[in-house]
């Protein structure tokens, strides 16, 4: 059964080569990054992704300690709506004294999630 696709505001079509389906043409939003990272892929497996947000904190003793890194996502043949995607990376012994160091990587963190959480869901009204 094909369902049809919405056609996103600014977006443009993208022919991609499956290896279930042959080639398949998709609306690739104005956010997405390409598919140049997507090989040898099935219909259901094609993916827009936003740019990716990566947020951290410096620390006295570790340097630069990541922890998270999220964007948009959205598998038009799999998911209703765009999704967040997160990868959250924060794990080690740090001394005390870095404490506040990473509570205020978290507090950006958050924002940056809150801000993305905000910008998937304007663009369910694109989708839906």
């Amino acid at each position: 059964m094909n369902t049809p696709r919405p056609v996103l505001p600014s977006s443009r079509p993208v022919t991609l080569e499956t290896i279930d389906h042959g080639q398949v043409t998709v609306d690739c939003p104005a956010w997405c990054i390409g598919h140049h990272w997507q090989q040898d892929i099935g219909r259901d497996d094609i993916t827009h992704r936003s740019v990716r947000v990566k947020t951290g904190t410096v620390t006295e003793s570790r340097g630069w300690l990541p922890m998270l890194t999220a964007w948009v996502s959205w598998a038009p043949f799999r998911e209703i709506v765009p999704v967040i995607s997160l990868v959250l990376d924060a794990e080690g012994d740090l001394v005390a004294e870095d404490g506040r160091h990473v509570a205020e990587g978290l507090r950006l963190a958050a924002s940056r999630i809150e801000q993305l959480a905000t910008h998937a869901i304007r663009l369910r009204g694109a989708v839906e």
